[in-house]
């Protein structure tokens, strides 16, 4: 009887609708992280969107919505980051030809493998190599300088993206990279980009016209460039995002925006940008 009357108790405190929501959010969520651990675990397999709504026990429509919902990212575009994600961690980390890992990852066209690692990470399968021979051993803090430099004199005006950069609670004071994207995924290069350390305002200058994502990423401190490129899955990684979608003008400053960073999650889609990779690839 104690337990029930605690139960009722807890009715009284939570609204039952509340209750309801919680529950079925949570369920949502242990759906996308089994379908995410079985694209993870199977990146080879040609998934469709039946398999992997069969996994999620949902059917292929709800499905969509729901991973959608949970992850910010289509099922299907979730699935080729992943894929790139591991081709990414084969290039700087192991000796396999770049179509053995072309297969490996699911896709049997090398023509189109390298066309969606190039889009995605920023850089081709061997430039990628070619800059972690290069730099891999180096410091983070070391190559990616703390703020952005101003624009070049003979360059048009571009926008201003200010904000502010909240860290877990006892974190360490790590180099927070931030970046404005086409799409809510953190891959490819930026199309302007800074970097700050720990809390504190931002600034990202030069930013060109148009509506884009602000997202940031913070990695442990003395990571190497190389585990960057790699593209270990830390836990201790840390991500952000601004809560809408950011609209630039020339000569303009949007802003404040307020980005919280948190340790990446499972069902977080991986990091495939060339943030660190931008000012080394400047300079070959």
């Amino acid at each position: 009887m104690a337990h029930d009357r605690a139960a009722v108790r807890g009715d009284r405190a939570e609204p039952a609708h509340r209750r309801g929501r919680s529950t079925v959010l949570q369920q949502h969520r242990e759906a996308v992280s089994r379908v995410v651990r079985a694209m993870r675990d199977r990146l080879d397999e040609p998934w469709t969107l039946s398999r992997l709504a069969q996994v999620a026990y949902l059917s292929p429509f709800h499905f969509s919505r729901v991973f959608r919902l949970v992850t910010g990212t289509p099922p299907g575009r979730f699935l080729s980051a992943l894929r790139m994600a591991e081709a990414r961690r084969l290039v700087v980390s192991s000796r396999m030809n770049v179509t053995d890992i072309c297969t490996t990852v699911g896709y049997s066209s090398l023509g189109t493998f390298t066309t969606q690692f190039t889009e995605q990470v920023g850089v081709g399968p061997g430039r990628l190599r070619r800059l972690d021979a290069a730099h891999g051993d180096r410091p983070l803090e070391h190559v990616v300088a703390v703020g952005t430099g101003p624009a070049e004199e003979d360059e048009p005006p571009g926008g201003v993206v200010t904000g502010t950069v909240t860290t877990p609670p006892a974190g360490d004071a790590r180099l927070v990279l931030l970046g404005l994207f086409p799409t809510p995924l953190a891959q490819g290069l930026p199309v302007a980009c800074t970097s700050v350390t720990g809390d504190g305002p931002f600034a990202v200058t030069g930013a060109p016209e148009g509506t884009w994502h602000l997202l940031a990423c913070a990695h442990p401190e003395a990571v190497t460039v190389g585990e960057v490129l790699a593209g270990a899955r830390d836990p201790d990684v840390w991500v952000g995002v601004a809560d809408a979608p950011v609209v630039v003008r020339p000569g303009r400053t949007t802003g404040p925006l307020d980005v919280r960073l948190a340790p990446a999650r499972p069902i977080d889609p991986p990091i495939l940008t060339g943030l660190p990779v931008l000012p080394l690839a400047a300079r070959q």
